[in-house]
């Protein structure tokens, strides 16, 4: 399954460079790819499934794959009269990878009127909460310190890393955030922090909050980039480099926007004191995991919100704390080894912060 994935994956690299006016590389060039990118020079691996019925299926079994291995690698699927044709067509391609590098799989995105981006299916080599898109093509640079900015969309990762060095865009190819995917990215990375760049709609605010407590395990600091509404990263990189620059370098806690998430399903009780105090209680564990120096603000806004005196609030954060220090401890150290390897250990021994 893997060397047909390979197969796939040379296949369709070597349909995209064919086909330099084809709607892909045209697609590609308007939100601002170069010709750097389209030709693997930056490392990243772009590919394009032709709109055949079977040109991958009868390209691999000219390279001696047979049907079944197409089949249980995810790259073909039968018909009801037995045929069998390619999963992916007409759309732009890209590597979904796992935590040892290997393509596993792939992520298609169509031009339009059809389901914007096709996942493989789970197969033996490939799960979607157990890969990640980008990671591998921006190996060198996470290890040199780049900071690794974890998107929905593969096209976003793609605009996060044409900025510049010093971010490294990375796709879960969603909004669910998996431990699993949380321990690679935190692997590859040489930083021990992480910003969250999802979609400026209530599905992207909403999916970042819920992944706070799975980053927060194994990255130190966890960041928010706030992105204007109806935005995502690719669409800001097209429309001007520098709005995609200044959301990126004006980040906050992503804690902060659990916070305002979880005040928000409160909102209709906030008029009796009992919904007050349930209220306070469900932040509080969040606002602890705010930075030291930005607690008090933080306790001071969440009482005016909530219109409870400030030695209330702060009394539940406190209690807060002492729970999960000791709960969050013992996450972080089962999560911290990685196939036997120190999560982020760095070999240069210097600590870097945000």
């Amino acid at each position: 399954m893997l060397q047909a994935t390979r197969a796939a994956a040379t296949f369709y690299r070597q349909q995209l460079q064919s086909r330099p006016n084809g709607w892909a590389v045209q697609n590609l060039r308007e939100r601002g790819i170069g010709q750097n990118v389209l030709n693997g020079a930056t490392g990243w691996w772009l590919g394009y499934a032709p709109d055949t019925w079977s040109g991958l299926v009868d390209h691999l079994r000219r390279e001696g794959f047979d049907d079944q291995s197409m089949l249980s690698a995810g790259l073909a699927r039968a018909t009801s009269s037995g045929y069998l044709v390619d999963r992916f067509r007409g759309r732009i391609m890209f590597l979904a990878e796992d935590r040892q590098l290997n393509p596993v799989g792939f992520v298609g995105r169509a031009p339009g009127g059809l389901l914007k981006y096709l996942n493989s299916p789970s197969t033996d080599i490939y799960t979607k909460a157990t890969t990640l898109v980008g990671v591998g093509a921006q190996q060198d640079r996470l290890r040199e310190g780049a900071v690794p900015v974890l998107v929905e969309g593969v096209m976003d990762a793609l605009a996060v890393s044409r900025l510049s060095d010093h971010w490294a865009g990375v796709s879960a190819c969603g909004t669910a955030i998996s431990p699993e995917q949380a321990i690679m990215l935190r692997h590859a990375s040489r930083v021990d922090w992480v910003v969250v760049a999802f979609d400026g709609d209530s599905a992207g605010v909403n999916g970042a909050a819920r992944s706070l407590e799975v980053l927060a395990d194994v990255f130190g600091v966890v960041l928010a980039a706030d992105l204007p509404p109806g935005q995502d990263p690719s669409s800001l990189f097209a429309a001007s480099p520098e709005r995609l620059h200044d959301a990126l370098s004006h980040t906050r806690p992503l804690a902060q926007v659990a916070i305002d998430v979880e005040l928000s399903r409160w909102e209709r009780v906030l008029d009796h004191l009992s919904g007050q105090v349930n209220a306070v209680r469900a932040v509080a564990p969040l606002v602890a995991q705010l930075p030291s120096g930005r607690v008090a603000a933080e306790v001071a806004r969440l009482a005016r919100r909530v219109g409870l005196e400030e030695q209330v609030v702060s009394r539940e954060v406190v209690a807060a704390v002492g729970s999960r220090r000791q709960s969050r401890a013992t996450r972080r150290r089962s999560a911290r080894r990685f196939d036997g390897v120190e999560v982020g250990a760095d070999p240069s021994g210097v600590s870097r912060t945000p």
